[in-house]
């Protein structure tokens, strides 16, 4: 079994971008990729490679308690070998090679010391991630980055700060955390390669809703009053008539809100829907999002907690029913439903904008950097950027990003892979392995958007080789297990694919009763007789509906 996971290309550029910023002297450089981009898979990389390269330990810091749990899970998934442990709340892992650390936590004074005191038995500290790295303005952050000796200059200990904006909502600076920018991708060109579905918006004037009464506090309006003033405004019931009107097509909608008051108004508001708030114990909180993720609730009504870190991948509608003037937020709280989900057919995200009188928000404009236009309601982001790119030039330079948006695959597997994903008669997703047999990808049993991979050799019985997990960990997974497994190379690009066929091949696919066309390529001939064979091997397997 493949012990070492196939990342994204730029995945690894991400990586090697933070690695030669260090290296150069930098001590806190930052990277910026999307929600749905696979940070964790990026700095769980990065700190095995740390670990292999520098023997000291890793610090991961995340915002709040909930997320070091699924920040773990993930690590786990990816980085199997490392040896893993939580510091926060009840649990004091702190001997790990790999400690995922809750600020919340160690902001303490008393168990941030533990921390400390623990390197002269256990190892140094010589790498700190920051995940959600906006938030690294805070007191708590800098202390903590201080503490482990982020600001001492290298060879100090090394820091990297992962986020999906590097402006933080109340327009206090990143200069002094964060010395650059190593690396960047944006939502739109994530969206070219099939990374994330395309969204589009639609705004809603909600004519008693006053934004100019509401009070505002470091460039946003605060929770409590915007809470008030939706609460007096009749929101609750607005917004159940905005997604009865505007997405009663829609799979699974997520509302944000300002408040719990809101929140719980609104659930009670809405048919089969469930809200949960800062305050909702974890269990019953985790049953709400199983509810969510088996349909048993159509609606997730939410108080600011799932702005980071939630994975809905099948939820393809949000309602920022929480006005707000605040990129980041606004980013984060659209980034929610932007994953790509096949197994349900998702191919695009709707988000529906409540607005009032007398103030300004953010709207869909504000995901891409540097984008001047405008997205018109119903319209898509990418269409709104290729339309404006069309208006200041003629031609398509191969290359840009309206070059790759204009030939862009929607295929998550066509698209986004380095390797030739196919699919069976019956929709098996697998990548065929010459005469060696298929890996395949097989949805996990009874967990919804969680997805396990095995090996289906020419004959016998196939092999589990990695269990539930995420799509995007799934695949580059299965894209090791083939890179190992493979006795050709099955890659996209290999060059053989581009050879004409062999008669022996295209007999066979006659044989098999498919149409050949003349001066068929190698590539495109081996790829219908995989399919073939694949789909009288693996389809039996399939439940059948009805």
């Amino acid at each position: 079994m493949s012990q070492t996971l196939q990342l994204r290309e730029y995945q690894r550029e991400a990586i090697d971008a933070v690695q030669a910023a260090w290296a150069d002297g930098m001590q806190r450089p930052a990277v910026v990729l999307p929600t749905g981009a696979g940070k964790t898979v990026v700095f769980s990389r990065m700190a095995a490679e740390h670990i292999a390269e520098h023997g000291t330990r890793v610090v991961i810091l995340v915002h709040r308690d909930e997320l070091a749990d699924q920040t773990l899970s993930k690590l786990k998934q990816t980085e199997p070998s490392l040896f893993t442990g939580k510091v926060k709340a009840k649990d004091d892992n702190i001997a790990a090679d790999v400690m995922v650390c809750s600020v919340q936590t160690l902001a303490r004074e008393t168990r941030f010391n533990r921390l400390i005191d623990s390197q002269e038995k256990c190892g140094k500290v010589g790498l700190v991630i920051v995940d959600e790295c906006h938030h690294a303005a805070a007191v708590s952050y800098r202390n903590i980055l201080a503490g482990l000796g982020c600001y001492s200059g290298m060879p100090g200990t090394r820091a990297v700060g992962f986020t999906a904006t590097l402006a933080r909502g109340d327009g206090q600076g990143l200069g002094d955390v964060w010395e650059d920018a190593v690396y960047a991708r944006s939502p739109l060109w994530m969206m070219s390669r099939g990374h994330l579905v395309d969204v589009k918006s639609k705004l809603i004037d909600v004519d008693t809703l006053h934004l100019g009464d509401v009070k505002r506090s470091r460039g946003d309006y605060t929770a409590s009053s915007l809470g008030d003033a939706l609460m007096e405004a009749g929101g609750p019931q607005i917004i159940a008539k905005v997604l009865e009107e505007h997405a009663a097509d829609r799979r699974s909608p997520i509302v944000f809100t300002p408040t719990v008051e809101v929140a719980r108004a609104t659930a009670e508001a809405l048919p089969s829907a469930a809200y949960v708030h800062g305050g909702t114990p974890r269990e019953e909180r985790l049953n709400i999002y199983r509810a969510f993720r088996t349909g048993e609730v159509r609606t997730l009504v939410n108080c600011m907690v799932l702005t980071e870190g939630a994975d809905f991948p099948f939820s393809d509608c949000a309602v920022i029913a929480r006005p707000t003037k605040s990129e980041p937020l606004f980013i984060q709280m659209v980034g929610r439903v932007l994953r790509p989900s096949p197994a349900t057919g998702k191919d695009d995200a709707l988000v529906l904008i409540l607005a009032g009188e007398g103030g300004s928000l953010c709207t869909l404009v504000d995901l891409e950097p540097g984008f001047e236009g405008k997205v018109a309601d119903g319209e898509t982001l990418a269409d709104a950027y290729e339309r404006e790119e069309a208006r200041k030039e003629e031609k398509v330079p191969a290359g840009s990003l309206r070059f790759e948006l204009k030939h862009r695959d929607v295929d998550l597997f066509k698209g986004s892979a380095a390797y030739s994903w196919l699919r069976t008669n019956a929709g098996v997703q697998f990548i065929p392995l010459g005469d060696n047999g298929e890996i395949v990808l097989w949805p996990a049993k009874d967990e919804l958007e969680k997805w396990d991979v095995a090996y289906a050799p020419p004959r016998g019985t196939w092999e589990k080789l990695h269990t539930g997990l995420d799509l995007g960990i799934a695949m580059a997974w299965a894209e090791s297990e083939a890179s190992d497994r493979s006795a050709l190379n099955m890659t996209r690009t290999a060059a053989w694919r581009k050879k004409p066929a062999s008669p022996k091949l295209i007999g066979l696919l006659r044989y098999a009763g498919k149409t050949v066309p003349d001066g068929v390529r190698a590539g495109l001939a081996s790829d219908l007789f995989a399919v073939t064979v694949a789909s009288r091997k693996l389809d039996r397997f399939v439940p059948r509906s009805g």
